[in-house]
């Protein structure tokens, strides 16, 4: 079976041979890996990962940002008064060039799932204004921000019907919406200034019969049910130490599939292999079974982890979880 179809029965709730899988990691580490191993693609290529998420090359203006920790952090605004917003040069989605990684990923890799990563516009101004000030922007500037995020909503739905047509298998919207807690904001809000400017890219994946996953960490249970709404089938990462995966399959199976399940804080980088393998097994069982609905993945994974861990959750996912 290849890595698109298992993927995508995946996602419609069926059964493949095993779920599907990706991992991620601090960037320092899989830029360690890349050299040793020698390929952008390294997951696949080396261990046959079947989800490659793939970027249209936008280029927003952005902030001035600082390189530490693996981690670009944005420390400056490069809008610095919404009565610049109007003059602002957005990127053309016109261009070939925004889609040369697409084309590369999917000519590369026919049988894999290419999946398009696509920010919200919420998170695109972010990062002209940074997440502290934009706050505040949307209680003290609401239709500025709402007349900026159209403009990109309008950029990226044409970026997204052009990868839809080129054969992408899914579209990845990604926000984080969520703390440790409950939501960043009330979902009155979430969905006035991140849903509802999102709506659109939605639309025109599913007007291709692309399915729509949507990413967000922390405690994003709340979260589901507005997804769910908007037309999306899956979420990442639910991360099992702020969501309740059991809740959630009793709440959602059948209905809501996840992209991720595995703990990249704590069992992953700490444990022994033992307890690496054991989680694997039941965050399959919890969220893969009776019937399927669980794509396999982590969310970064530190620095300090262990090799042999990193190997015992692969081996486990390709050999032991099995429908």
């Amino acid at each position: 079976m290849d890595s698109q179809t298992r993927f995508l029965m995946a996602l419609k709730h069926q059964k493949p041979d095993r779920p599907p899988f990706n991992f991620w990691m601090d960037r320092r580490l899989m830029a360690q890996y890349e050299a040793c191993i020698g390929h952008r693609h390294w997951r696949v290529t080396r261990y046959g990962a079947d989800v490659i998420e793939t970027f249209a090359d936008l280029r927003f203006p952005v902030g001035t940002q600082i390189e530490q920790d693996g981690t670009a952090w944005q420390t400056d605004s490069c809008l610095k008064s919404w009565d610049q917003a109007e003059a602002l040069c957005l990127p053309d989605p016109g261009k070939e060039e925004v889609y040369a990684a697409i084309q590369a990923d999917l000519a590369e890799f026919p049988d894999k799932a290419v999946i398009l990563d696509m920010p919200t516009p919420l998170g695109v101004i972010a990062g002209m204004r940074t997440y502290e000030t934009l706050y505040t922007d949307l209680y003290d500037h609401p239709e500025e921000y709402k007349a900026l995020g159209c403009r990109v909503a309008e950029i990226q739905a044409a970026a997204v019907e052009r990868a839809c047509k080129m054969g992408i298998t899914a579209l990845y919207m990604m926000e984080d919406i969520a703390t440790a807690h409950g939501l960043a904001m009330s979902p009155a809000m979430i969905q006035e200034f991140c849903l509802d400017l999102s709506r659109k890219q939605i639309d025109t994946a599913r007007a291709h019969g692309v399915p729509v996953m949507f990413h967000s960490d922390g405690a994003m249970m709340d979260f589901v049910p507005m997804v769910r709404a908007m037309g999306g089938v899956a979420v990442n990462p639910l991360q099992p130490h702020l969501n309740n995966a059991r809740q959630f399959k009793a709440t959602w199976g059948g209905r809501m599939a996840v992209y991720g399940g595995l703990d990249n804080c704590f069992i992953i980088p700490d444990g022994t292999a033992a307890e690496v393998r054991r989680h694997v097994l039941d965050v399959f069982d919890v969220l893969g079974r009776p019937d399927g609905g669980l794509i396999l993945s982590t969310h970064d994974i530190p620095l300090h982890t262990p090799p042999e861990n990193v190997e015992t959750l692969i081996d486990t996912i390709k050999n032991e979880c099995r429908y």
